[in-house]
């Protein structure tokens, strides 16, 4: 039996050892990073167990509060840490002494997921963890609580806590002892209430009411730091300068999904300066990329080099352009990137294919070496990255690239890595291929991720973050191959994209996607095509539609966290 759970590792302690035995034992985890990422991974899913740090013990009490109803099992530092969750009800069953058995943490899973047969199997998941499957299954039932010398009954009704049969302090007693539990029928007309509750949390905040949550010290903050001013936005129509010598000269697209990235590297020793362009972008994107430049460096023809990290349309057909204006530069690429150059009327003599470099590494005359790393298939045959040896910085293709749209686009800040996750699930063939090419990259000092899509990445740890993610497999939460779950998932977009759009805009949108589905009430009922197909259906007629690149994001983000498969 499969059983579905969440991980929330704040600190990245567990992530990495989990991935690899749940990925081996056919057990489904979602992992989240921090609550923020948990919550929203919630939207889409239902995991009946959440693992985490007693710590995060608040973040269970929230999930309680909102009524998302998930047993957990806490990672504790000793026996004595154990004994204190006995008063919230919590078991054995609950909690990992740390240093844990992975082994032991999957049989308390599976405990924890198995509907109890007997008596004894009630007593061993305790009275909290039954409350929890009743009221995730909507249950009516009477679930009664005893020991030698008193009995209290909690009463369920249609998922709803509507009583007990003992005050407060009774149950609360109660619940943290070695108790029998039984369960009953809830007859409405008979039951005893000594205590009722307005709601399910009014129930479970009587029972958590000792629970402190832990205190964080902030540090002072001086008043000059209270007066700072914020941040001015970046003019992204100007070159943006990331450290000396090295400019951002892209040219953002507003109505677009991505963003297309150009930089400007100027190698200087002495009075050697050796100005280089990486990526290029399209013909339109050619007017504005040279006008950057020439604000930095003065004039088109002092630029010696332009790398080209794909052969896309989109990508490098501003390079027709470049190579007319500066007729001593040369293009840098792969072999196989620059047979496709030729074909767009480039002159061999102007093309160095990295392969034919020494090593695959290049020195400048200022000393600098670039060292180029082959990445194939991602996305294309000759994909490559380039990284300079002095700095750690990395420049990548389509690889580590982001979905990014034109109000995220940040060239001076960090990317969120769940971005690069997303785009690099739609764009690799293969986790084989994605795997090949990460062991590449994971023998070099990686410093800075510097995409031709989306935004960079410069905290290491981040970079980290995405490698170790991308290494487990785990793109997204597993893959939906149920179309009964595919179809509720259309259904939750069209809700989203009635309450976002304007109420004609949303009809316009419902008629053209009448032609391949029935519909009831706003909702997809039957579809006439593979129901696979219709997520990428919606997505298609969103761009048809020209809505907003941030609702397209937002509904490209749901299928990956619902874990249905799309294309764009």
């Amino acid at each position: 039996m499969s059983v579905l759970c969440m991980l929330l590792d704040k600190k990245k302690q567990y992530f990495s050892l989990l991935a690899d035995i749940f990925n081996i034992t056919g057990h489904k985890l979602l992992i989240a990073f921090d609550e923020e990422k948990a919550l929203e991974l919630l939207k889409v899913s239902e995991p009946e167990v959440i693992i985490m740090p007693a710590e995060d013990l608040g973040f269970w009490f929230k999930l309680l509060e909102i009524e998302r109803y998930i047993m957990p099992i806490l990672f504790v530092g000793s026996y004595e840490d154990a004994e204190t969750l006995a008063k919230y009800g919590l078991r054995e069953v609950n909690y990992e002494v740390l240093p844990f058995n992975p082994m032991e943490l999957l049989t308390k899973l599976v405990s924890l997921s198995r509907d109890p047969q007997d008596s004894a199997s009630l007593s061993i998941i305790g009275p909290i963890n039954l409350l929890i499957k009743l009221l995730r299954k909507g249950a009516t039932s009477a679930l009664i609580i005893e020991d030698e010398e008193k009995s209290c009954s909690i009463y369920i009704h249609k998922g709803i806590i509507k009583g007990c049969s003992c005050g407060k302090e009774e149950l609360f007693n109660l619940i943290s002892k070695d108790v029998k539990i039984r369960l009953d029928i809830y007859q409405e007309g008979k039951a005893v209430n000594n205590c009722m509750y307005k709601d399910n949390w009014e129930f479970f905040s009587s029972l958590v009411h000792g629970y402190t949550p832990p205190q964080t010290v902030s540090p002072p903050v001086s008043r000059v730091e209270e007066t700072t001013a914020p941040k001015p936005a970046l003019d992204l129509s100007q070159p943006i300068e990331i450290s000396h010598g090295f400019f951002w000269i892209g040219s953002p697209q507003r109505h677009g999904l991505v963003q297309r990235n150009a930089y400007l590297r100027i190698y200087e020793k002495d009075n050697i300066k050796v100005p280089m362009l990486i990526n290029i972008g399209t013909v339109q994107d050619y007017v504005l990329i040279r006008s950057k430049l020439e604000q930095v460096v003065g004039t088109i023809e002092a630029v010696k080099a332009v790398v080209v990290l794909s052969s896309g349309v989109d990508d490098c057909s501003g390079i027709v352009s470049f190579l007319q204006s500066n007729q001593k530069a040369f293009v840098i690429t792969s072999l196989s990137i620059a047979q496709r150059l030729r074909a767009l009327g480039i002159p061999q003599a102007r093309i160095k294919a990295f392969e034919t470099f020494p090593n695959k590494r290049l020195r400048l005359a200022t000393g600098d070496v670039l060292r180029f790393i082959h990445l194939p298939f991602l996305p294309e045959r000759g994909s490559f990255a380039v990284l300079e040896e002095s700095t750690g910085f990395l420049f990548t293709g389509g690889f580590l690239s982001s979905l990014c749209i034109y109000e995220d686009l940040k060239p001076l800040e960090d990317g969120d890595p769940e971005d690069v996750l997303i785009y690099t699930n739609l764009i690799i063939p293969s986790q084989d291929t994605l795997n090949r090419s990460l062991r590449q990259v994971n023998k070099e000092e990686i410093n800075a991720i510097l995409p031709m899509l989306g935004n960079p990445v410069y905290s290491k740890d981040k970079i980290r973050e995405i490698f170790d993610r991308l290494e487990s497999g785990f793109l997204a939460v597993p893959e939906v191959i149920d179309s009964q779950v595919v179809l509720e998932t259309c259904n939750s977009i069209l809700a989203y994209l009635r309450d976002t759009l304007e109420a004609q805009e949303f009809q316009n949108f419902l008629e053209e996607l009448g032609s391949f589905v029935y519909m009831e009430d706003n909702k997809i009922v039957e579809s006439f095509i593979d129901p696979e197909n219709i997520p990428s259906l919606i997505l298609s007629l969103m761009y048809a539609k020209n809505i907003t690149p941030a609702t397209i994001k937002k509904a490209i983000t749901h299928f990956y966290m619902a874990g249905v498969s799309i294309t764009i």
